[in-house]
């Protein structure tokens, strides 16, 4: 799991590399940090599993880094505010921007523990390996919108792009998407549970405006409970 910091302060990369150091030894986990002063650096680089963002900071404060994000990549980012500042978590609220956590500096072990925990559990940090016409692709699941069925291979929707690759849809769904964010609402159908804008009893709603048939109601309430559960665990 690569994971990025953005923080004016540097004493806080030494303390929360430690700290994700220690986790990785604990759980047997490979984990990166790269670290970021500014969070101008930080928009202009690479897509990370997982972002810690200060909350204050003089040019930018994060949550207009992490509204910043969520345009680049779709929404498709999780993101965890570190901060002393005990209104942070009402104005990220008020702004909807979805956060894994909100963690008070300096940053407590056991908390960090269960932020973690709780973000590996739900695997979408797991990158999923495909070829397609002898090129390997990379795909995060937390980019997928929804996947579809076509005929020997299966149709990968995402926020700007469709993709095919040379799959069964029954292969796609039980070896490669973690089955706690994603649930078969059709035959022809698996939708990503973190990208549900609304649904009603034939359809569900994806963020982008799509409208995709939903012909397993019973399974479908069934897994967006147990993922909701999984968020606040």
């Amino acid at each position: 799991m690569k994971a990025a910091l953005c923080d004016d302060e540097p004493g806080m990369y030494e303390e929360l590399g430690k700290l994700l150091e220690k986790y990785s030894f604990d759980r047997n986990r490979d984990i990166t940090l790269d670290y970021y002063d500014k969070p101008e650096t930080m928009l202009e680089s690479e897509k990370y599993d997982l972002y810690f963002l200060d909350y204050i900071m003089p040019s930018m404060n994060g949550a207009d880094a992490a509204a910043q994000l969520r345009t680049k990549y779709n929404n498709a980012v999780t993101i965890c505010f570190l901060t002393t500042y005990e209104k942070a978590a009402v104005d990220v609220i008020n702004r909807n921007i979805n956060a894994e956590a909100f963690m008070m500096k300096p940053v407590d072990e056991q908390e960090l523990y269960r932020v973690l925990d709780r973000f590996f559990s739900r695997s979408m940090f797991n990158r999923l390996i495909l070829k397609c016409d002898n090129i390997t692709r990379i795909v995060y699941p937390q980019d997928i919108l929804y996947v579809e069925a076509a005929r020997k291979s299966t149709v990968f929707h995402f926020f700007n792009a469709t993709e095919s690759f040379p799959y069964p849809f029954g292969e796609i769904e039980n070896e490669h998407l973690p089955e706690n964010i994603f649930c078969r609402v059709h035959r022809s159908y698996i939708v990503n549970l973190m990208h549900i804008e609304s649904f009603k009893k034939n359809s569900v709603t994806m963020k982008n405006g799509e409208i995709i048939p939903m012909r397993n109601e019973k399974s479908f309430h069934e897994a967006l409970s147990n993922f909701n559960i999984s968020l606040i665990r």
